[in-house]
């Protein structure tokens, strides 16, 4: 094992106390500094750690260490601001366990780091095959038996004497990754808490012209009454906007959680480093010009980020138009726009700032308030991952709203949103539908799976409701941050007239709700509570007369009514009813229920109707359509939420070491498209139903073929990395011999050096294309789509993420539009859907389990009644990029 495993200069990570630190391998230039290390700790350390007072343990642990470049690759260190503040290592015992020590500083015993230290080292040791530690820990050491257990590894103590031999497997369980995951969160969100709820704040930069960024954002965080201390940052002036100003960060009166820099991108090196020196926690970086505006930028950008992390901050932009916190313990307006203060649910991050200015100002308009809003510009250190984490515990945050242009680390996206989108709707626009271009690849899965809808399948797995348009999300966001989610489909419509009832009613079908027809026990109750009514059908007519009283009756009864699980009300402005007593009086009596009620108020303004004592309120919208959309869109996220805690589906039957010796064995002779014979032998391994078929050199073996399989069949060139029927490779239906060797004859004439493949002509039936295909830092891409010659022009596919759930599966056949052929369309033999779902999840199996497979198309799979069979596949096979370990908690570089 070498140490590329790291970066040259290591990898930043976040202790648990928010604050950085450098891990590492070692070098031999670490030999002064890790004898500073074991000369500084305390003897009581020295003698938990090597089981003596005597210091000469420590120099001949130290000198064996640096002797051997082997025993090197086995060590990481973890450094703060260039000091070594910890070592951890472990020394091989046999193939598969190693001995596991560890030292970090005493003063720094209480910050993660010896945790960060082990879970790396962790890391490293799977890599070259260790599967077990064995450390030998003395029964008084408390810690670092503490430290330990609280890995989440599965632990095993024998008390020999006073000291303890703990045994633990290093191998990824559900424990120890969930372990893994919490300690990231509060980690995170203890990094961010002073960018995000500072309690001083330094702007640097701040100029006394109105037109520049650094004073409008001086005057915004004094007009918003920011709660903690402000200072300003300016050579030429000691007053701006009543704030007092010092000549630089060196003479700032103390470290600030927040530095604000507002100064040219030539300067920002210098005064970024001038923060740090001076102590400052975090930076929000407003400059601009860097990584978007080509590779110079992006250079200047990583220096900067460079000299952040040795100094320890976290960084917000650059390029960015800053941060808005709400929260009256902090009251923050930390950016260049005249933002509305008003505390809220909602937290909204942004890549562009202006998206962010319009959705704040828009949402407030409407009555929704924001909790957060952070405009994250390029990502260089603080992104939507960070910022999600950070969201998770927020009490105050209901309601999560994203605006992304590109997604950084995608498995870690799904991963982190995924947990959130259990608790709090996740809400997002991802910009670049119409740029997604066709990819370029030799199957018709890499061909088909263009950018978007590779994103699509992302925000999928993660949980996330991906919407088109801003006025979208913010209708979504006002519904699910006012109201319960709904339990189903099923919908009531009631107001006090017919047309804009029976516009709701058509909206909300559209939508996919059902305007449920009501059951007679329902409607009667509505008669007697409002006997006047036009109508007691769904959509509901109570009349123009009617009041505020009436309104609040019947949807009070709607609420009660087992065959309704939401209700949209319409009404419209008439002169005998007081329409803030009609919202107020709709409003208390939703607040009363568990199931959303959405209100329209027919062309009046929008806004949130608050109901005394009800953690719910009344979102009303001006027109029936955008209220159904926007509670259809609760319903889409409702099922989103529940599929969530599907596990994922893991055949049982499958051979996972007979294909991985497959694949082996084609890398190993450098084969990428599979042959024939492969590709069939891998799809049994894993329980994929394949044709019989036999590879023919000539037409003599291919006449024997014949005879041993039986006519009709069907023979086709075996190059696998081609189209077959678009060369014409393919020829169908052949009922003797005479036909058979014309159509060899043929083939060969295409392609002499080819090869032919023989198959007995399958039944009739449906066909489907299931293909798979792996991208970069993203789990593999599965695809269910109309099949056959077919397979492009009909352009009916849906993709989900691997592993795929039975409740994936199940959607992505419920998604194509050719699925009303699997229940027996205009005659068309029914398909079983478990049938196919099988055969989805076999795949998704496949390719996680064997990263080695770029491509793979089943193309067709014929399915009839609960029968499917693949008569021709392809697979592209290639040596896998390393990838991160999901488990290694680090910072993005």
């Amino acid at each position: 094992m070498t140490s590329t495993h790291y970066a040259q200069d290591g990898v930043d990570a976040v202790r648990s106390d928010g604050g950085l630190v450098r891990i590492r391998t070692v070098t031999l230039a670490d030999h002064d500094k890790l004898r500073s290390l074991h000369e500084h700790a305390s003897d009581r350390s020295i003698f938990l750690r090597f089981f003596s007072l005597s210091r000469a343990s420590a120099k001949d642990y130290l000198d064996k260490l640096l002797k051997r470049s082997t025993r090197m690759n086995h060590a990481l260190v973890a450094c703060i601001g260039g000091e070594i503040v910890g070592l951890a290592a472990f020394e091989e015992l046999s193939t598969t366990s190693a001995e596991v020590a560890l030292l970090v500083e005493d003063t720094r015993q209480h910050e993660g780091i010896g945790t960060l230290l082990l879970e790396h080292l962790a890391s490293l040791a799977r890599r070259v095959g260790i599967r077990k530690f064995v450390a030998e820990v003395l029964v008084e050491n408390a810690l670092m038996t503490q430290v330990l257990r609280d890995l989440g590894f599965e632990v095993k103590m024998t008390n020999d004497h006073g000291t303890l031999e703990v045994i633990f497997a290093i191998d990824p369980a559900e424990r120890m990754v969930t372990a893994i995951r919490e300690r990231e969160r509060a980690a995170d969100a203890a990094s961010l808490q002073p960018l995000l709820a500072p309690r001083s704040v330094a702007v640097i930069g701040a100029s006394i012209r109105p037109s520049s960024v650094g004073h409008q954002v001086l005057r915004h965080i004094v007009k918003g009454r920011f709660t903690g201390t402000v200072h300003a940052v300016n050579p030429h002036r000691s007053l701006i906007a009543g704030i007092q100003s010092v000549p630089t960060p060196a003479d700032l009166p103390d470290a600030p959680d927040l530095a604000i820099v507002a100064v040219p991108a030539a300067a920002v090196p210098d005064v970024v480093r001038a923060c740090g020196v001076r102590g400052a926690r975090t930076v929000l970086l407003l400059s601009a010009g860097f990584s978007e505006i080509g590779a110079a930028g992006g250079a200047a950008q990583n220096e900067v980020l460079a000299l952040a992390r040795f100094y320890g901050m976290r960084v917000l932009g650059p390029n960015c138009i800053g941060l808005l916190n709400t929260d009256p313990l902090i009251r923050i307006n930390a950016t260049f726009a005249d933002l509305p203060m008003g505390a809220g649910t909602l937290a909204l991050t942004s890549q562009s700032g202006a998206f962010g200015i319009a959705f704040v100002t828009a949402a407030a308009k409407s009555g929704l308030d924001v909790a957060q809003f952070v405009s994250v510009g390029n990502k260089a250190d603080v992104s939507t991952n960070d910022l999600l984490l950070s969201w998770e515990d927020d009490a105050r945050v209901k309601v999560v709203a994203i605006y992304l242009e590109s997604i950084r680390d995608a498995t870690r996206f799904v991963t982190i949103a995924r947990r959130l989108s259990r608790v709090k709707p996740i809400l997002a626009i991802k910009s670049g539908r119409s740029a997604a271009g066709q990819r370029a690849g030799a199957s018709h899965t890499a061909a088909a799976a263009t950018r978007d809808t590779i994103v699509d399948a992302v925000m999928l797995a993660a949980g996330v409701l991906r919407l088109d348009t801003m006025q979208e999300m913010l209708d979504a966001a006002r519904v699910l941050s006012a109201q319960p989610l709904p339990a189903g489909s099923r919908v009531a419509v009631i107001g006090n007239s017919g047309g804009p009832g029976i516009l709701c009613a058509d909206a909300a079908s559209k939508v996919g709700l059902n305007v449920v027809e009501l059951t007679d026990a329902t409607r009667n109750q509505i008669a007697q509570a409002r006997p006047d009514a036009a109508s007691t059908q769904n959509p509901i007519d109570l009349g123009a007369t009617a009041g505020p009283d009436d309104a609040a009756a019947a949807v009070r009864i709607l609420l009660q009514a087992q065959e309704i699980d939401a209700v949209l009300t319409v009404f419209t402005d008439v002169a005998m009813v007081s329409s803030t007593a009609l919202m107020a009086a709709i409003a208390h009596a939703a607040g009363g229920g568990d199931k959303p009620v959405i209100a329209t108020h027919l062309g009046a303004p929008e806004q949130i109707v608050s109901v005394a004592g009800s953690p719910n309120s009344l979102p009303v919208f001006a027109f029936p359509e955008a209220a159904a959309a926007a509670l259809g869109n609760a319903w889409s996220y409702a099922q989103l939420q529940r599929a969530q805690s599907d596990p994922p589906v893991r055949p049982a039957d499958i051979d996972f070491a007979g294909a991985a010796d497959l694949i082996k064995a084609a890398l190993d002779e450098r084969v990428d498209w599979l042959c024939a014979q492969d590709v069939a032998r891998l799809l049994i391994h894993y329980g994929i139903p394949v044709s019989p078929q036999r590879v023919a050199r000539d037409v003599d073996e291919a006449v024997g073929a014949a005879i041993e399989l039986g006519y009709p069949i069907a023979v086709k060139l075996a190059a696998m990395g081609v189209h077959k029927t678009e060369i014409g490779g393919v020829r169908l239906g052949i009922r003797d011999e005479g036909e058979l060797r014309s159509a060899v004859a043929e083939l060969v004439a295409i392609a002499p050096a080819t090869g032919l493949l023989v198959q007995p002509m399958a039944n009739p039936g449906a066909e489907l294309i299931v293909g798979a295909i792996r991208e970069p830092q993203v789990s593999p891409i599965v695809m269910l789509g109309a099949g056959g010659v077919l397979a492009d022009l009909a352009d009916d596919r849906v993709f989900r993420l691997a592993p795929l759930t039975a409740a994936d599966a199940e959607a992505m056949v419920a998604s194509l539009r050719a699925a009303r052929v699997f229940d027996g369309y205009r005659g068309w033999p029914p398909i079983s859907h478990a049938t196919v779902c099988d055969v989805l999840v076999r795949v998704s199996a496949l390719v996680e389990d064997h990263p080695e497979i770029a491509e793979l198309d089943l193309n067709p799979l014929i399915c009839g009644g609960d029968q499917a069979l693949v008569v021709d596949a392809r697979i592209r096979v290639s040596p896998p990029a390393r990838a991160q370990d999901p488990l290694l908690r680090q910072l993005h570089r």
